[in-house]
């Protein structure tokens, strides 16, 4: 009775494996193949495997807004294209400002994130985008007081490439955290906790330009040159900088990180990120969805 049990359980499972199969592939065709978001973008979705290291590489799209973006997937963050929900990054690499080689980024190494130049773009459109910019640097939240917050408890500098800056007052800082109760040894009593902030104004008189860098106090560049690309140098702590500026007729706010020692060179850094954006951009009329 067993055995023929057993015979009677096998012969119905390879009965149902011709369903099964049918199924997976009526699961697999489910799947639609564009997506299209809020703002009525629509883009080519990246169905099935992917493979980071083709060369060259795939085209592949993305939506900022209603604004469609068609580029070479080995400029994304993960070399394959925007997430599953749509959500993207764009990189390259400091110092040479070229895009990374297709698979590059696949095992992500220490040293290969760290020379890593990421883009993020942010459409606005719930509020005014300057009023988006101001909230990076008036607080629209927690103590007012704070000197860690706002650009009047800064020290103000004389102009550096071109920006003009308000280092973190550290000793105002720490005298402020110690009245409200915390230790000093707590980490946000260290220099590493905390930014210095670098500001263009538009003519008008408002912040155009935010980048907010790792405090000079910490010192040194956590950076070591050798045959012409960066690696990461573990004697030093690390440094990087967040980079904010607008993209007033797209109502996009653009968000860049990179490493400290490229402060120097945000203007190129600023004007790579505005051809990534405007290079492939998709026009209306070019769209064949």
């Amino acid at each position: 009775m067993k055995q023929g049990m057993r015979l009677w359980v096998m012969a119905g499972a390879v009965l149902l494996l011709p369903l099964l199969a049918c199924g997976e592939r009526k699961a697999q065709a489910s799947v639609p193949t564009t997506q299209t978001n809020e703002q009525g973008c629509t883009r080519q979705r990246s169905i099935g495997p992917q493979d980071p290291f083709q060369n060259p590489p795939p085209l592949k799209q993305a939506c900022v807004g209603p604004y469609l973006l068609e580029m070479p997937q080995h400029l994304f963050y993960s070399q394959m294209g925007a997430e599953f929900d749509g959500s993207f990054g764009l990189v390259l690499q400091y110092p040479g400002l070229q895009p990374f080689a297709p698979g590059e980024r696949m095992n992500l190494k220490l040293d290969v994130s760290m020379r890593t130049v990421a883009f993020a773009y942010w459409y606005i459109d719930r509020i005014e985008l300057r009023q988006a910019m101001r909230n990076s640097y008036i607080p629209i939240w927690g103590d007012p007081a704070d000197p860690s917050r706002t650009l009047e408890g800064r020290i103000a500098g004389e102009p550096v490439y071109g920006l003009l800056p308000y280092y973190a007052d550290l000793p105002r800082i720490r005298a402020y955290n110690a009245s409200q109760g915390i230790r000093a040894d707590a980490p946000v009593m260290k220099a590493d906790w905390h930014q210095d902030w670098f500001i263009t104004r538009d003519a008008a008189g408002e912040v155009d330009r935010l980048i907010r860098c790792t405090s000079r106090e910490v010192g040194g560049t956590g950076v070591v040159f050798r045959d012409g690309l960066m690696y990461r140098n573990m004697q030093e702590s690390y440094s990087e900088c967040e980079h904010q500026f607008m993209l007033p007729d797209h109502s996009t706010l653009v968000r860049i990180t990179y490493v400290r020692l490229g402060l120097k060179d945000w203007q190129q850094i600023e004007a790579k990120a505005r051809a990534l954006f405007f290079d492939h951009l998709v026009l209306p009329e070019q769209r064949s969805l």
